[in-house]
């Protein structure tokens, strides 16, 4: 019996023992729990892999001046003008200030007008073309395309078929002239500056020529004269432009320029170059000496437009 009692009491201790257990693994549970509320949730600190760089900003992209690279007009006044300005850029044509016609140019930056609904009257015609693009202030050309459209019911006195005579005259900063233009194959073309010779040479098979005075043109006011040589050597056709030669800007100048077109006024060349229209103050304080009235200017002028921070 004494073996008995032994045993019962050896299985009491072993369930006591266990229930010891429990109650103490519990007690710490409870306490754990009681911690995690008392003690404030601490954020995670963001590793340097989280953040992101900041974004660098893009450049302002360069102004792009529409050019003149094929001029071809036909006797009866219909042109096909090629040339180049920024890509994706609406383009109009100007003939003598007033629109002959219109496009766009395609992802190179190329593009292709047709004046010929209405074709070009008889007589002289200057054009010019403006680059239009979302955002930003007109440019205008800088070269021009100056053309003689003849009459063909008044024939020349050797009943030689009068032909259209067309130039492509340079850009007035430039040192070097370079006269390119059109004319029926074999025509000799001369060219003069302020009534002197500089240059003279023949229209190739294409009708294309392309005339390099050897001497740099000065700066300062010029006239361009363009002689379309007879086969007795005097003139059947003429062209003639006034054009100047700007000094050139110190590389130091950090102002830049826009040639007012119609349509223009300060504000909104003040809300396309600098973002905001009320800047228009900063466009007639630096070109006082040509605007009287901020309301008032005119196709033609040339602005400076400082930088502003």
């Amino acid at each position: 019996m004494s073996r008995t009692i032994l045993a019962l009491v050896a299985v009491g201790g072993v369930v006591i023992a266990v229930a010891l257990g429990v109650a103490w693994r519990s007690k710490m549970s409870d306490q754990a729990a009681i911690d995690r509320v008392d003690k404030p949730a601490v954020a995670a600190t963001p590793t340097p892999t989280d953040a992101k760089p900041a974004a660098n900003p893009s450049p302002a992209p360069a102004i792009v001046t529409p050019t003149f690279d094929v001029a071809r007009i036909g006797n009866d006044g219909r042109a096909v003008i090629a040339a180049r300005a920024a890509p994706g850029a609406k383009v109009v044509l100007l003939d003598g200030g007033e629109e002959s016609a219109q496009g766009a140019a395609d992802a190179r930056g190329v593009w292709v007008l047709l004046a010929q609904d209405p074709p070009l009257s008889p007589g002289q015609h200057e054009l010019r073309v403006i680059q239009h693009i979302e955002g930003r202030a007109p440019v205008t050309s800088e070269q021009v395309v100056v053309a003689v459209v003849p009459t063909q019911e008044a024939p020349s006195g050797d009943g030689a078929k009068k032909e259209t005579l067309v130039m492509i005259a340079p850009p007035g900063g430039a040192a070097t002239l370079t006269i390119t233009g059109q004319a029926a194959p074999g025509t000799t073309v001369r060219a003069y500056v302020d009534d002197k010779v500089v240059a003279e040479g023949m229209a190739g098979a294409d009708g294309r020529w392309r005339l390099v005075p050897a001497a740099p043109i000065d700066t300062g006011k010029h006239k361009l004269r363009l002689d379309r040589l007879a086969a007795d050597g005097k003139p059947s056709s003429r062209l003639e432009m006034p054009f100047e030669r700007a000094a050139p800007k110190p590389a130091s100048d950090d102002k830049r320029r826009l040639t007012v077109v119609r349509g223009d006024n300060l504000w909104n060349i003040a809300r396309a170059h600098y973002g905001e229209g009320w800047r228009y103050t900063v466009i007639f304080e630096a070109n006082k000496n040509q605007i009287r009235d901020p309301n008032l200017i005119y196709p033609g002028q040339l602005f400076s437009l400082p930088k502003v921070n």
